[in-house]
């Protein structure tokens, strides 16, 4: 992938917070899948096959994941339990040029865990009351051993950006990256959408984000 190309994130016309999630998945699954393929702690080890789907609408993201891996884990279902243990997906943001951003995380049942602040350490926890307002749908395609494909479905309210109280999304540019873990998982992986380049498995380095802008609406 080109670091130079700049990604545009599509604007749902018609969607809304009364449209199911249901519906939301099924149109995502009309628009381009980016894959998440970049493994640079793999040592040329099998890695699952993921990738997602990335749009807005007037008050939401709207995100979806496509997961194919060997094995399914999902032990925590509390909001902010360290998920990244279980099989996971995760969504990190910085908005316009704000040195901190924010990291969330989700189960594959849509558990999720997130936080906002500059570095790794020092992190500020996004308070329950906000998580409990993302919506989201799980999928298991299929749930044998070695060959389990699910799908996780996201719709993430603006308000969740708390320290982004006036937030607009139109032609806005943000920098972001995705990623598929599973710290917990008896074939650990991390996979990144944009490359990381580290010696070790490490998220959280804000300079290998991608810089996208959210496209103007339709008229």
């Amino acid at each position: 992938m080109d670091a130079a190309i700049l990604v545009k994130i599509p604007y749902l016309n018609g969607l809304d917070d009364q449209r199911s999630v249901e519906d939301i998945s099924n149109v995502l699954d009309a628009h381009e899948r980016r894959p998440i393929q970049h493994a640079p702690w793999s040592a040329g080890a099998k890695q699952p096959q993921v990738s997602f789907a990335l749009a807005y609408g007037n008050d939401d993201i709207y995100l979806k994941y496509y997961v194919h891996e060997n094995s399914l884990k999902a032990e925590y279902s509390n909001f902010n339990d360290p998920v990244f243990e279980d099989s996971c997906v995760e969504f990190f943001i910085a908005f316009d040029d704000d040195a901190s951003y924010y990291n969330l995380e989700f189960n594959c049942i849509g558990t999720s865990r997130a936080q906002y602040g500059q570095y790794k350490t020092g992190r500020t926890f996004i308070p329950v009351n906000l998580l409990k307002t993302i919506r989201h749908q799980t999928f298991v395609k299929s749930n044998v051993v070695g060959d389990i494909q699910w799908e996780l479905t996201l719709c993430i309210p603006k308000t969740i950006f708390k320290f982004h109280p006036a937030l607009s999304l139109e032609q806005s540019k943000a920098k972001i990256n995705l990623f598929k873990c599973g710290d917990g998982l008896p074939e650990p992986h991390f996979l990144c959408w944009n490359r990381i380049e580290a010696q070790q498995p490490e998220f959280h380095l804000s300079s290998f984000f991608k810089e996208i802008t959210f496209s103007r609406q339709a008229s």
